[in-house]
């Protein structure tokens, strides 16, 4: 069973992603720029901008998206659970309760200030306003201040 859950990107085009070393929050653009190469490959981790750790793809989650998440994977969940105790017992001998409507959408502001970093243009980022410190590139770590 696949559920796919889709995260709304902010009016920009930029999700909110955190980081799972310093909990900073910054966003990345989703998709494709203009200028992005065509031949570019994603790689398997990503620098962050701030403390410039690198971590794994699937590691950049918000709480807030996490349980998002959760939310809206409960309910296809327990109506798959449920369909397997109809066929598996009849329908209307077992009912389970609780079965969820999908969460309110989560919504993002278009906040936050857009940089793009020199080695990796295409790949545009925003960070906090207030930030005045070295950045790191997404793509390689490359430290660079605007």
């Amino acid at each position: 069973m696949e559920i796919q859950i889709k995260l709304p990107a902010d009016p920009s085009g930029f999700l909110r992603r955190e980081c799972p070393t310093c909990q900073r929050e910054f966003k990345w653009f989703v998709g494709a720029t203009s200028n992005r190469p065509d031949a570019f490959l994603d790689p398997p981790t990503y620098f962050c901008p701030y403390c410039g750790v690198p971590s794994p793809r699937d590691t950049w989650w918000t709480p807030a998206q996490l349980e998002f998440s959760r939310q809206a994977a409960a309910g296809p969940i327990m109506q798959h659970v449920q369909e397997g105790l109809e066929r598996t017992f009849g329908r209307g001998r077992t009912r389970l309760s609780g079965i969820s409507e999908f969460p309110n959408p989560v919504v993002d502001p278009d906040d936050m200030v857009m940089v793009e970093p020199p080695c990796h243009s295409f790949e545009p980022l925003k960070i906090v306003e207030e930030w005045d410190d070295v950045l790191h590139c997404l793509l390689c770590g490359y430290r660079f201040k605007v």
